[in-house]
């Protein structure tokens, strides 16, 4: 073969190594949850690399026989390069040839083979997979015979030694992995307090929470409940409450809180001639550890919009409503009786307002406030009656650590309103 022809040889052989090495590093690197993603929605692109993770040893034997046959002919093309001009201008010894050739066509390979490719596949595996998918179906095709027979031979070896081949399948992912890839995926924005994250990808981290959340968790504390006593409350007195309040379902009970016999629809009091009393419903009844979804599907199924949630001790703990367990998916849902609001919003840098029912773990996600999550609390200010063994009284200044709370609003019994402010050193 000429020169020049070896030259071709060599640096196409170079290049489609480089294109293995960086391939091999991208199918490693690559965000298995997001290939997942990718090839359910199809394509031309997404299924060949859906087929690739598919039959993951057929790939990795591609790509190990084609980097090796493309080093073999990079190899011969090299030593045809090196040989005469070692000869010509450094020495004609044939040990020196031969101690050179290997130097310098090893740097080569090392650098524009290996590191360089990799380095460049590992910033975006993703996109590097599906820009590299054709050229690698390709060998993928042509190098199949040869790959099978490979995998065929590994797995016969690994049997005789008795070691159990895993399957490579891409298969059914995980809860954790597909919240560890929502959770990088938010981590990564540069600025998670301005950046608002994809909707769909808000609900779908919602949703795989979901199957975790407790109905302590997302439930209507015991305090804001609204209810009357059955044998002290009039027509007129519950009519008010329900205008006064906006709900359309109240709360009954005899005695105490403790102690709830159903809840009466606003419905009831539009004919004037009948006893409200008689119209009382039943309300279903649920211990304060139950999981979200499984009280979700209990109301679907029962055909119920809400449950009284009890403690341990069989006191009435809260009110979980159907719409309570929507918003932990979808968020808030506005409508004409949500007359209150967690107050959340940052108000000048590095100085927000919360309400103190809002969650210790929304402040740290959301607001990236370092507060320490604990069992004996769950709320902000659940925090500082914990930390300060008191109910602080209204504009108390309580400094904790980097952070400076004051009390904006309060009533005899809980925390409504709260200021946090960050050092000054940390803002600046």
């Amino acid at each position: 073969m000429t020169l020049t022809a070896w030259i071709i040889l060599a640096l196409i052989s170079l290049c489609f190594s480089a294109l293995f090495s960086g391939v091999e590093i991208a199918y490693i690197s690559a965000d298995r949850v997001r290939i997942g993603l990718d090839t359910s929605r199809g394509g031309i692109i997404n299924r060949i690399i859906g087929r690739y993770y598919s039959h993951q040893d057929f790939f990795i034997s591609t790509i190990l026989v084609g980097n090796n046959i493309m080093l073999v002919i990079y190899g011969m093309g090299a030593a045809a390069l090196l040989e005469p001009w070692i000869a010509e201008h450094i020495s004609d010894n044939q040990a020196v040839i031969l101690i050179l050739q290997t130097i310098i066509s090893t740097l080569v390979i090392l650098f524009t083979g290996e590191f360089l490719p990799k380095s460049v596949f590992r910033i975006n595996p993703n996109t590097s997979l599906k820009v590299s998918a054709l050229p690698v179906y390709f060998f993928y095709i042509v190098l199949y015979p040869i790959s099978w027979f490979t995998s065929w031979l590994s797995k016969m070896l690994m049997r005789m030694a008795g070691i159990k081949a895993e399957d490579t399948r891409l298969g059914v992912l995980s809860i954790n992995e597909l919240n560890d890839y929502l959770d990088t995926k938010i981590d990564d924005l540069e600025n998670p307090e301005e950046v608002e994250v994809d909707n769909e990808v808000k609900i779908f981290h919602n949703a795989l929470d979901f199957s975790t959340t407790q109905l302590r968790d997302c439930m209507a504390p015991r305090n804001e409940l609204v209810a009357v006593d059955i044998d002290s409350t009039s027509r007129d007195e519950l009519s008010e409450l329900f205008t006064s309040s906006g709900r359309s379902k109240i709360l009954v009970y005899r005695d105490d809180i403790d102690n709830v016999v159903g809840y009466v629809h606003v419905s009831e009091l539009f004919d004037p001639t009948s006893d409200w009393k008689e119209h009382i419903k039943e309300v279903l009844y649920a211990p304060e550890t139950l999981l979200a979804n499984t009280m979700m599907r209990r109301l679907l199924s029962e055909k119920r919009s809400m449950a009284v949630v009890v403690d341990e001790f069989g006191g009435t703990a809260g009110l979980v409503t159907l719409e309570d367990l929507v918003e932990e998916i979808f968020g808030d849902i506005q409508d004409e009786h949500d007359k209150t609001r967690l107050t959340a919003s940052e108000v000048a840098p590095g100085v927000f307002e919360f309400s103190g029912r809002i969650e210790v773990r929304t402040l740290r996600d959301d607001f990236r406030l370092d507060i320490p999550e604990d069992d004996e609390y769950q709320t902000l200010a659940g925090y500082l009656i914990n930390s300060t063994g008191t109910l602080p009284a209204q504009g108390d200044t309580i400094e904790i650590d980097d952070l400076k709370f004051t009390i904006l609003g309060r009533s005899a019994t809980r925390l409504d309103l709260i200021r946090v402010e960050k050092a000054q050193t940390e803002q600046s």
